[in-house]
């Protein structure tokens, strides 16, 4: 009976290891996620035309495009600039989201 007791304390403190590795895990990768967006969202901020190589992966085809004058503005860019916008958002929000699930896991793991 006590030896069943001690194999399930170990299996528990197994657990509780494993769950403050996974919140560590997922709280570093988090922070890693949200130092890329601020650092893209730094690198379009100081080079606004560095966003012309996302406007030219959405040209699929040239004869599908209609070139339009803009008073000398790419359509692409147009385009390009709220994709790239949500873009960064989503990546942000998704690292917010494992930076949180990290913190629930340690938290978790402190209380037992």
């Amino acid at each position: 009976m006590v030896e069943n007791r001690s194999n399930l304390q170990s299996s528990f403190n197994l657990l509780i290891v494993m769950g403050t590795l996974l919140g560590l895990v997922l709280a570093v990768i988090g922070a890693l996620l949200l130092s890329h967006v601020i650092f893209l969202t730094w690198q379009l901020y100081d080079n606004p035309d560095s966003i012309m190589s996302f406007a030219q992966s959405l040209k699929l085809a040239k004869s599908g495009v209609v070139e339009m004058d803009l008073n000398g503005l790419d359509p692409l860019r147009l385009i390009a600039w709220p994709l790239v916008i949500l873009v960064l958002l989503l990546q942000g929000k998704i690292g917010m989201w494992a930076i949180e699930a990290g913190a629930r896991l340690l938290g978790a793991a402190r209380n037992k």
